[in-house]
């Protein structure tokens, strides 16, 4: 299993020059990744970095640990552009880049903020075809595509990434199985746990059968399974059957989680103490 801190680019945080300082730190305290939220909006009044911007100045200063955004909703995006600065994101960092990618909602407005469909139906096409869009775009082979939302006729977009494939993980809201057709796809699964207040681990048997599920839909049986939780609240004496536990059933990476508006010298200090034990 790795360890990550998965951090909301908000309030504080929203300072590249602080959650530089966070990855550094990361890096000499033994995390094995930093991945943070995409978001235009967030609460009213708090300000939101851009996490591709911000991950290029973490790459500059790290060396190890992997990076990535989770998720990327890929509707409100031009999968060419995005494929643009992933590509270059993964040369920079030398091939570390994970990509998240995801329909998005609403729940801050950043889709009818700005005259975006909100129609999950329709986001959900956009989310296909963008897929499919950026996967070609990878190949760098030219590419022709005519589909409902996107026409494409495209010579080689190049660089490729350093990965072949690039990892993309993908995000989506437990039990909701729709998703799971597209995500037995590709190389990572990130489910979203509807936890109001503090994030407590999920229950490994939830993450058994989302195993078989993918597994029964085609999934390679490396792939990636990354959940959130904040186990820096957890009884300590605890932590180690937790982690144990949930490896057991699946999970590859867990990610600290960190709420947005959190103090940035309680977060300093989680990731100072280094990933939790356990294995």
């Amino acid at each position: 299993m790795r360890f990550g801190v998965f951090l909301p680019p908000f309030a504080e945080f929203a300072e590249p020059q602080r959650v530089v300082a966070l990855a550094k730190l990361a890096e000499e305290s033994g995390w094995d990744g930093l991945f943070l939220w995409d978001h235009m909006l967030a609460a009213p009044g708090m300000a939101v970095a851009d996490p591709w911007v911000t991950m290029a100045a973490v790459a500059t200063v790290t060396n190890r640990i992997r990076l990535g955004a989770l998720v990327t909703p890929l509707p409100r995006r031009r999968p060419w552009v995005l494929s643009r600065e992933m590509a270059t994101l993964d040369q920079l960092s030398g091939g570390r880049l994970i990509a998240g990618i995801g329909l998005g909602d609403d729940g801050w407005s950043e889709f009818s903020s700005f005259g975006e469909t909100v129609d999950p139906l329709i986001r959900g096409q956009m989310l296909d075809e963008a897929l499919e869009l950026l996967q070609r775009f990878f190949s760098g082979a030219p590419v022709s595509y005519s589909g409902r939302h996107y026409v494409v006729h495209s010579p080689p977009l190049l660089p490729a990434p350093l990965q072949i494939p690039l990892p993309i993980w993908g995000g989506f809201r437990w039990p909701n199985r729709k998703p799971l057709a597209r995500i037995a796809k590709l190389q990572g699964c990130f489910p979203i746990y509807h936890t109001p207040g503090a994030l407590p681990p999920p229950d490994p048997a939830d993450i058994l059968a989302l195993r078989v599920a993918l597994s029964d839909l085609g999934a390679q049986p490396d792939l990636d399974i990354a959940v959130r939780c904040a186990l820096s609240l957890e009884d300590p004496a605890g932590v180690p059957e937790t982690v144990a536990a949930l490896a057991e059933s699946g999970v590859t990476w867990m990610l600290e989680g960190v709420r947005p508006g959190a103090p940035p010298d309680q977060v300093m200090a989680v990731v100072s103490d280094g990933p939790p034990d356990g294995l």
